[in-house]
């Protein structure tokens, strides 16, 4: 690929970003969290674990008194929701969740999600795999955007992991 190319490709990427910040809202931005300081009641939302070797799945503690709702933008069908739990419970519930499947999660990772205005709107809990896996540490890309008083969630692989994965299950790929 040409150096101009390259140049073309990334202002367009730059511009699409922009357009899409516009578009989609305030971007929420995540923040580490220490599993012993989370208290009070959840509501426990699992998303994902759809198949033995899924990589998208990730699990929120969102507070019943959270300043906006929380929407995931994904298949109703791979959603289960748990309402009132404990901070203890719903965070055990969460790590159990996060480690489903035959890929090997060497730990979890913990983020506050914060609302406009300094509260929290709850917590995400990711797995995270050995960097020599074939999806990397972290593979997941989950975005947070606050428009018209809802925050909506959007979880996908990041797009190399998606191409390494797409391109290990075809035939040509030496996979699957």
């Amino acid at each position: 690929m040409s150096k101009r190319r390259y140049v073309i490709s990334a202002i367009f990427f730059i511009a699409m970003m922009a357009i899409q910040g516009c578009a989609f809202g305030i971007q929420l931005q995540t923040q580490t969290a220490d599993p012993k300081t989370i208290t009070g009641s959840y509501d426990l939302m699992l998303y994902g674990c759809r198949y033995p070797d899924d990589y998208e799945h990730v699990a929120f503690l969102i507070s019943p008194e959270a300043k906006y709702p929380v929407n995931l933008l994904v298949l109703d069908v791979s959603v289960k929701v748990k309402k009132g739990l404990s901070a203890e419970k719903a965070l055990s519930e969460a790590d159990a969740f996060v480690h489903c499947g035959s890929n090997t999660v060497t730990e979890t990772r913990v983020q506050r999600i914060p609302d406009d205005s300094g509260g929290t709107i709850g917590y995400e809990v990711l797995p995270r795999y050995s960097p020599t896996d074939i999806a990397g540490s972290d593979p997941l890309l989950v975005n947070y955007s606050l428009k018209d008083g809802k925050v909506t969630v959007y979880i996908r692989l990041y797009p190399e992991v998606e191409r390494k994965l797409n391109h290990m299950s075809t035939p040509a790929g030496g996979g699957m």
